[in-house]
């Protein structure tokens, strides 16, 4: 997986390219799919709160829920798990 700009082309830009990797490198699995790593790592973002920014998103939107956008990779692992 490579980080991508707003047309999908890879980037080595910032913000699109968080973390400057080589090959704009945003993940690696193995054959299987079974095995993800990823940078940044998404269990950082398992609440909002744990969002460097949080305090800004919420007062923008009140109505934000406490869940991050991390746990939802987790969620869906779990998810696929299941339907094997």
């Amino acid at each position: 997986m490579s980080y991508c700009d707003s047309t999908y082309s890879s980037t080595d830009k910032y913000p699109d390219n968080p973390n400057g990797s080589d090959l704009n490198c945003a993940a690696l699995e193995d054959k299987t799919s079974h095995i993800l790593g990823m940078m940044p790592h998404p269990e950082a973002y398992l609440s909002i709160y744990n969002h460097p920014n949080w305090n800004r998103l919420k007062k923008d939107d009140p109505d934000l829920p406490e869940e991050g956008d991390g746990l939802k990779i987790f969620k869906n692992i779990v998810n696929f798990i299941k339907t094997r």
